[in-house]
């Protein structure tokens, strides 16, 4: 009997072997009975697709490395040949994401961004749910440019450092303890910890020349008496302030990691997903205007907003007090929320922001690059401005048309970082009066030694692997299987429709990256929409969004990942919060695509770059083969 636990003890340790070399083999059955059908191309196509899923959701390999089977599996299966799969990973969405990346390298390298959430964060005060919204709102403005991982490693520290100070006004022991992992500490110190009522700095301890509360006054002969009940009762209200404190612990936290998934929904750069869609947009519907920067921050800016400010008020009510939240709107909060300028906490973030010193000149290189480029994303190309010639009013209107994209400009800008001095120059004209320094270049702004070290590369093989996923569901007829698959819905109201698959994708998203979610379900919803003769844009948009509404799982994404590993955040708290913002970001989303999202994208009409094909996706099952011949061309491919 011995033997049977060690043997089990073994496979559990090789566990992500068993996964890798079991997958496969498991699913064999898919392709070897529809080989010799007419759905041998979309069996084959599904067989890479699960084995990809699979891999990605159990990380048996490296995200990046599972996104590069597709150059291995689709010319094996018969689904594309390796050239055709191969260029997906250089699209010029790839590069329009180097160019966000590269800047976003630049902003961490001179902390800028460090200086900006604090700077939010010294601006709203030290109320702890002025505290929560500063914090919410520094993430997800930081996670619209740069990566959420990164924004939300360096927010962390910083709720780290506001909770130990917040903890030890409420008198709780060891407040270090209870947020960080073990072994860690801030700045390498060992605080000072409240150890017994009696402290001065604890709330419970009595005040020197005041009276004891009126129940507390003795009497001779009841002293035992008093002196337990006294100890009860310290007991309880200690056990409620250390509730309260860690409610407070876990709400601070859990902000950091929810906004920095709501603000990459914001900017094309902001996530993967909204990255793919438009690929998949330029894929599916060649003729279509396509999605570029302007036309996505327009619809995606203001539902973050919106999403933002009610999960703050969720987050508020589940781990502060509804209470205070309306109380303080109505200038009734009695003070249990207050706190003021000579707080620890608002101490701690002034001291934080002192270290970093007055705006240096990179820094101020940095911002200035940064406004460059938003403003040259927002005025490329301004479609509601048409001028004599039918061509939209912008700078490219100097250029040929369609030549320079979102992607040109952002390389564009980003070259000039590794040009441009960090320090003022101090040559001829340029020398300022006492400097006699002699004159050499200063270091530029970027360097390749530093983007090799922080550029995260294998998120360009992930955006690659989602092209090329998309693309061969596509090319497969998968997608249009699919999308018949889903007739029924045609029946039902489009408001239902795009609640229910937002609902859908924000389910598997909880349990696989957003960027294979986003790449297999974009194609479908595509062909879905042309089934259903409504607009591509009023499924496919929603849909990408509702891929970064990951809050429920620890490894539903990177920022949630990062906030609970520290020991304070349990697996239901982050379960039961997540659960509800999924709810409220989805009917956010279903709100915009539905009303102010209608004028932006012209929901309100059928494109004529897109084919209705309600009659043959309402046929049913056994039509499939005739679907798959008759589709118009931009919706099966090759």
């Amino acid at each position: 009997m011995a033997g049977k636990p060690r043997l089990l003890k073994e496979l559990v340790a090789f566990w992500r072997s068993i996964v890798f070399l079991l997958t496969p083999v498991v699913l064999c059955p898919l392709p070897i009975v529809f080989a010799s059908t007419e759905y041998s191309k979309i069996a084959n196509c599904g067989y890479a697709v699960i084995i990809m899923a699979v891999y990605w959701t159990t990380e048996v390999l490296p995200m990046a490395v599972t996104a590069l089977l597709p150059i291995i599996l689709f010319p094996m299966l018969g689904i594309r040949s390796s050239k055709q799969v191969c260029i997906n990973y250089l699209k010029d969405m790839n590069f329009l994401f180097v160019g966000g990346l590269l800047l976003a390298v630049a902003i961490e390298r001179w902390n800028l961004h460090k200086r900006i959430a604090l700077r939010v964060l010294l601006t709203v005060g030290s109320q702890p749910r002025w505290l929560m919204l500063g914090m919410m709102s520094a993430t997800a403005f930081l996670s619209m440019w740069i990566c959420n991982t990164a924004t939300t490693a360096m927010m962390v520290p910083i709720a780290q450092a506001i909770l130990v100070e917040l903890l030890r006004e409420m008198g709780l022991e060891d407040p270090e303890k209870k947020i960080l992992p073990p072994g860690k500490s801030i700045d390498g110190q060992v605080l000072p910890t409240c150890m017994s009522a009696q402290a001065r700095s604890c709330p419970l301890a009595p005040q020197a020349g005041k009276d004891k509360p009126e129940e507390m006054r003795m009497e001779e002969g009841d002293h035992d008496f008093v002196e337990e009940d006294a100890q009860e009762y310290q007991v309880q209200a200690s056990g409620k302030v250390a509730e309260r404190g860690d409610k407070m612990a876990k709400g601070l936290l859990l902000c950091v990691c929810t906004a920095a998934n709501i603000g990459g929904i914001a900017t094309l750069t902001g996530a993967h997903p909204n990255i793919l869609i438009t690929q998949a947009v330029d894929t599916l519907f060649p003729d279509s205007p396509g999605i570029d920067f302007a036309s996505w921050f327009f619809f995606g800016f203001p539902a973050m907003v919106l999403s933002l400010i009610l999960a703050w008020g969720l987050l508020t009510c589940m781990f502060l007090d509804c209470r205070c939240l309306l109380g303080c709107v109505r200038g009734r909060c009695k003070g249990r929320c207050k706190r003021n300028q000579d707080s620890a906490v608002h101490r701690v973030i002034r001291k934080q922001y002192g270290q970093l010193g007055p705006l240096s000149f990179a820094e101020k290189v940095v911002l200035f690059h940064f406004i460059l480029l938003v403003l040259l994303w927002f005025f490329r190309d301004m479609k509601f401005i048409h001028l004599a010639n039918k061509r939209a009013a912008g700078w490219t209107y100097f250029f040929m048309k369609d030549y320079m994209t979102d992607a040109s400009t952002s390389i564009l800008v980003a070259i000039f970082l590794f040009f441009w001095p960090s320090q003022p120059p101090n040559f001829m004209c340029c020398r300022r009066r006492g400097d006699t320094r002699p004159a050499k270049p200063a270091p530029p702004i970027l360097d390749w030694p530093t983007v090799h070290q922080k550029m995260p590369w294998s998120v360009l093989l992930l955006l690659g692997g989602g092209f090329a996923v998309a693309d061969g569901v596509k090319a497969s007829g998968m997608s249009a299987w699919m999308g018949q698959g889903f007739r029924a819905f045609g029946d039902l109201p489009v408001v239902a429709v795009v609640l229910i698959m937002c609902l859908i994708v924000a389910f598997v998203t909880e349990f696989t990256s957003n960027t294979s979610a986003a790449a297999i379900f974009l194609p479908i919803l595509g062909n879905l929409a042309e089934g259903m003769c409504i607009h591509p844009y009023r499924l496919m948009v929603p849909a990408t969004i509702a891929c970064s509404f990951g809050f429920m799982l620890p490894v539903a994404s990177p920022p949630n990942a990062i906030v609970f590993s520290y020991s304070r955040i349990k697996a239901f708290d982050m379960a039961k919060s997540g659960f509800m913002l999924n709810l409220i970001c989805i009917l956010v989303l279903t709100f915009a695509i539905n009303t102010y999202g209608i004028p932006l994208y012209h929901l309100d009409q059928f494109p004529s770059w897109a084919t209705c094909a309600a009659d043959a996706v309402t046929q049913g099952s056994s039509a499939l083969p005739t679907i798959l011949t008759t589709l118009p061309a931009n919706v099966t491919g090759p």
